[in-house]
């Protein structure tokens, strides 16, 4: 019920409420939930919280509307969380292939793994500024006018360093050049 309490009065109407209205909620319950005894207890409790929140109105009803009050709410109820039962195993192919892990091309990535070391060679390998501009492109994702002005020299010569090294790793990659796609830099900017 959460926070509010009843008085003691409306409590023991409450109370007169269950002892004559649960027994049969429970039947109605398992014919909604098709025999399932838990469930039909969990909708007898839910009604019946409801009652308790709603009392100023459940207790002026006759016997019979107070029935059918508990019985259209613990229904309602019910439809609810079949609702969200049959949206939630609606979603949930959705939601497992999403995190689903992928599956692994080992091979792939093992050669993958080794063009990178090659290319990374490579570069360590280049004179000192070829290798610092290759360095903060490709590795650091910089742009041709951030590398420029970290250096201290010309977009012009950033631009002339990056082709001479992706010239340098195509002709000692061959074939397995991974960036075959990257005709060019791109925008400087």
């Amino acid at each position: 019920m959460g926070e509010q309490r009843i008085c003691p009065r409306e409590a023991a109407e409450l109370e007169a409420c269950f002892a004559a209205c649960a027994q049969g909620l429970f039947g109605y319950g398992c014919v909604l939930s098709r025999g399932d005894r838990a469930l039909a207890d969990d909708l007898v409790q839910a009604a019946f919280e409801a009652a308790a929140r709603d009392w100023a109105v459940v207790r002026c009803l006759t016997e019979g509307q107070r029935r059918a009050w508990l019985r259209t709410t613990g229904a309602n109820i019910a439809v609810s969380g079949f609702r969200r039962e049959a949206a939630w195993r609606d979603r949930l192919p959705r939601i497992e292939a999403r995190y689903r892990n992928a599956e692994v091309d080992l091979p792939a990535q093992a050669f993958t793994s080794i063009v990178l070391e090659r290319c990374w060679q490579i570069l360590t390998g280049m004179p000192g500024q070829q290798h610092a501009v290759a360095a903060l492109r490709w590795q650091h994702g910089m742009k041709q006018a951030e590398i420029a002005a970290a250096l201290g020299m010309s977009e012009k010569t950033v631009s002339v360093h990056l082709t001479r090294a992706r010239r340098q790793l195509i002709a000692e990659l061959g074939p397995d050049y991974p960036f075959a796609s990257e005709d060019r830099e791109g925008p400087s900017s």
